[in-house]
């Protein structure tokens, strides 16, 4: 389950450009010569793809997200739109927001928990706008934003890929695109992107 205090938020610059709006275009130098830790997962393509859980998940972002390398360990990332990252390109079009993935081992064959139990367990509001199938759960809620700027209000998943679960959570600015139904469709694409490579190896 992911918790916005299970790893130091260093992608707070992030957060800042966030606040201001969906159409940002401002350059950040976050990425400039940033050194993952010595846990990291190195992405196999630089900032649009991650080899995680030693060598067994490939984390790929939703369309115009990039994957923050600060933030990389073998089990957690977090993802921003490209060009809020600081890349000469990429992420336009994309809503702006901060996407958290946390990965933990699992059964393949070990039923999802549901919407309500994953948001008691995270503490956050009853779940609404729920979409589900086979290999997915994704749901809107409320609880705390993590940085001042960010909307109560926001999206959370939890999927099976291969022989893991992959939790997820959406936040972004308040009233943007990142916390209306766009959301959702980030995390499905999010989702779907990594079970693709990940199954395909």
């Amino acid at each position: 389950m992911i918790t916005w205090t299970s790893r130091p938020l260093g992608a707070l610059g992030i957060i800042s450009m966030l606040s201001a709006c969906d159409a940002s275009n401002t350059s950040g130098t976050i990425l400039a010569n940033l050194v993952p830790p010595e846990d990291a997962a190195l992405p196999a393509v630089p900032l649009t793809q991650a080899v995680m859980m030693r060598g067994n998940v490939t984390l790929v972002p939703p369309a115009g997200y990039c994957i923050d390398p600060d933030s990389l360990s073998q089990s957690f990332a977090l993802m921003a739109r490209c060009d809020n990252l600081g890349a000469a390109t990429g992420g336009e079009g994309a809503p702006a927001g901060v996407l958290s993935v946390s990965l933990a081992r699992s059964s393949a064959d070990t039923p999802l928990p549901t919407a309500q139990d994953l948001a008691k367990a995270a503490g956050v509001a009853t779940p609404r706008e729920t979409r589900q199938s086979n290999s997915s759960i994704i749901f809107k809620t409320t609880g705390p934003a993590p940085a001042g700027g960010l909307s109560p209000h926001h999206w959370r998943s939890v999927a099976q890929v291969g022989n893991f679960i992959m939790s997820a959570s959406l936040f972004g600015p308040i009233d943007k695109r990142a916390v209306s139904e766009e959301g959702a469709t980030v995390l499905e694409e999010m989702i779907s992107r990594t079970s693709d490579k990940t199954k395909a190896g």
